[in-house]
């Protein structure tokens, strides 16, 4: 263990598994045409039907898109991971800089000048979204899914006029 303020996550986004599913569909049916074309008529269709193949399997690649939560000391860094490959930084925020947070569904919608970093496994009641102003981006909004380790965490290094309390999580050593 890194100590006792280091916390790290990986969470999937669910809700492009649908779109992942007609990418892959699509795709499978587009190559088994340009196979079955090549066989009726010329070969050289042969080296369409991979490029289809090819690009089915990046497209269908890119749709798995995973995001990483670190935290270290009061520093929290989001990242998008594309591919189980790629990874792009989204933003690197102290958590003491919070102006609000709670969930999702009861926050205010966010106000049209400010920017969101969308970073959830899907926009449900399992998300939780933190206010804060940024001298590069102004006004912003940060949406995510953390776990209940997580969010003990933020709730005991947030500034306290945010009220939000968690409770520990049972380790599962006690058990």
């Amino acid at each position: 263990m890194l100590g006792s303020d280091y916390r790290e996550l990986i969470v999937p986004r669910l809700d492009s598994k649908a779109r992942s599913a007609a990418v892959l569909a699509g795709g499978i049916a587009l190559t088994l045409l340009i196979v079955l074309l090549a066989m009726m008529t010329s070969k050289l269709l042969i080296l369409l039907a991979i490029a289809a193949g090819i690009g089915t399997w990046y497209l269908w690649t890119t749709q798995r898109v995973e995001y990483e939560y670190i935290i270290s000391g009061d520093q929290l860094d989001i990242t998008k991971i594309l591919a189980e490959s790629r990874r792009k930084p989204m933003i690197t925020v102290s958590v003491r800089d919070f102006t609000a947070f709670g969930r999702l569904t009861e926050m205010p919608a966010a106000a049209p000048a400010q920017t969101v970093v969308l970073a959830c496994s899907a926009q449900d009641e399992t998300a939780f979204c933190a206010d804060l102003d940024r001298t590069e981006h102004g006004q912003t909004r940060i949406v995510f899914t953390p776990n209940d380790d997580i969010l003990y965490y933020l709730s005991q290094h947030m500034p306290r006029s945010l009220n939000f309390r968690w409770e520990k999580p049972e380790s599962e050593d006690s058990i």
